[in-house]
């Protein structure tokens, strides 16, 4: 299988590499900066900005593409990064010939954040193409030690049941990418796949 991420050179993108390469999948990453870090110097990098198709160029015949562009942080790039990215990545993967787009939507969240995605969710619904949802809470690993700050916090409003703090319930992003490379590769016609499944 060839997988293509869109976005790739960010916290979950290199989880993905990292677990694709050490299931001997073929992965590269487009991106518009290169992966500076020498654990992934070998990794096939395509350069490209996602919102200039007409200056990228594929020359590989991938099966699925990733998509990882987003922002959490930065409100008013909500709507581009969060939603209008993605129906960039629809043109993509359609004048490529790319079969299947896996998308990192959202559980939970602010409501602006939320709905972004959302949006974005019924871009891929309403195209033609193969999808996968997955909609984790919130992720924590080590490439973002900044990441665990609230995990301890959330989790414990969790569990007294506080529907906002369910939704963002905190997954380490190894076993987020885990569940995402099993599902594409063993279960094929899974369309979403949620916090719940992925607990």
């Amino acid at each position: 299988m060839n997988i293509l991420l869109i976005g790739g050179n960010g916290f979950v993108g290199k989880e993905l590499i990292k677990q694709a390469t050490n299931k001997s999948l073929n992965i590269s990453y487009l991106s518009r900066n290169k992966i500076v870090d020498i654990d992934f110097k070998n990794i096939h990098w395509i350069q490209g900005d996602i919102f200039s198709i007409d200056n990228i160029n594929i020359e590989e015949k991938f099966d699925v593409a990733i998509h990882l562009v987003g922002t959490i942080k930065n409100k008013q790039l909500y709507k581009k990064l969060n939603t209008e990215s993605v129906a960039k990545s629809l043109q993509l993967c359609s004048k490529y010939n790319i079969k299947k787009l896996v998308y990192f939507s959202a559980k939970g969240g602010f409501a602006d954040y939320y709905n972004s995605k959302k949006n974005a969710e019924q871009f891929i619904e309403q195209s033609t193409i193969d999808y996968l949802i997955v909609r984790p809470g919130l992720m924590y690993g080590t490439n973002r030690l900044s990441s665990y700050f609230n995990v301890i916090p959330i989790k414990l409003f969790a569990t007294l049941g506080i529907s906002f703090f369910k939704n963002v319930y905190p997954l380490p992003v190894s076993k987020v990418v885990t569940n995402v490379i099993n599902t594409i590769t063993n279960n094929p016609t899974v369309k979403y796949l949620d916090l719940e499944e992925i607990k």
